[in-house]
């Protein structure tokens, strides 16, 4: 099998919603699986399934590292929001780092600053905060707020920012702005230049939540376009981009995948059922596209 080339060493990241649970209720979210039976509670469920991973993407030598060259496995924690989960959340990121994943994190940072969850030392190599508005209003209205009206702002994004770093060291920070028809205007520039993240992932709506909040590619792409050309660590994401190029694990424990030529997503047996082999070929996943989104990025657009 031919190896994809790439501008730097390919890290494979597998991302596992552990939870459809989440304190906000963001319209454009598409983490809606009917309240599974989520895996995460049982927690030799969660020993088996790092350890079925470990074994297949780490130890093993699996056809996707064969042809991706990877030499790293990155488990990202993702939702919902992983961090309700408390000590289980803490039991299953420590437990991934002691199988050898670099770990990660995708959260809305509400728990971060507020909540007694306490992340032990060095315990994540990267994470990634989803901030999609400096205005509270835009904010209120894409559903970034819990149930006693609390919402996380620029402020909160830099404490959370700050606090991170003393007690994850080598911490990559990243910023993930979901572009959609209530941010569409709004200037990210000065808050990014401030908080200087690894990167700054911009993320074109997805088209399984409310659609309201829809946008065209021809938006997706001005909005890029005006953040261009600033030093900023742009990467962003269309949906193209998206299909079939993330490794995703569902609540229950199955590779899931969207794709181009249907509406939803195509899941695969459980994992600890029948194992990553197989289970991974019941799903598609584009290695070349996986690759693409890993590579150096230097933003083209043509002017509109």
């Amino acid at each position: 099998m031919t190896k994809i080339q790439t501008d730097k060493t390919i890290e494979l990241v597998i991302n596992w919603h552990v939870t459809e649970v989440c304190n906000y209720g963001c319209k454009y979210c598409f983490a809606k699986w009917g309240r599974p039976n989520e895996l995460h509670r049982s927690e030799k469920e969660i020993v088996k399934l790092l350890d079925n991973l470990a074994d297949y993407f780490i130890k093993g030598t699996s056809t996707l590292k064969e042809e991706l060259g990877y030499e790293s496995v990155r488990l990202n924690f993702a939702g919902g929001e992983p961090m309700m989960l408390g000590d289980t959340f803490v039991t299953a990121l420590t437990l991934a780092k002691q199988k050898g994943f670099k770990t990660s994190t995708i959260t809305n940072g509400h728990y971060l600053i507020n909540g007694k969850l306490a992340l032990p030392n060095n315990s994540l190599d990267m994470i990634g905060i989803s901030f999609d508005s400096q205005s509270l209003d835009t904010r209120n209205k894409i559903g970034r707020k819990d149930r006693k009206g609390n919402s996380f702002g620029a402020d909160d994004l830099k404490l959370a920012l700050a606090n991170l770093t003393q007690s994850q060291r080598g911490i990559k920070t990243k910023i993930n702005t979901v572009v959609n028809s209530l941010n569409l205007d709004e200037d990210f520039s000065e808050l990014i230049t401030d908080l200087a993240p690894y990167k700054w992932k911009i993320l074109h709506v997805m088209p399984y939540g409310n659609d309201e909040l829809l946008i065209s590619k021809t938006q997706f792409d001005k909005f890029v376009l005006r953040h261009s050309g600033l030093g900023l660590p742009l990467f962003p994401e269309s949906n193209s981009t998206m299909t079939e190029s993330y490794l995703m694990i569902n609540p229950q424990g199955c590779f899931y995948q969207n794709s181009s030529n249907k509406a939803g997503y195509k899941y695969s047996e459980s994992i600890n059922s029948c194992g990553v082999n197989k289970a991974l070929s019941q799903i598609e996943f584009n290695p070349k596209t996986f690759a693409s989104r890993y590579q150096t990025v230097n933003v083209d657009v043509v002017e509109l």
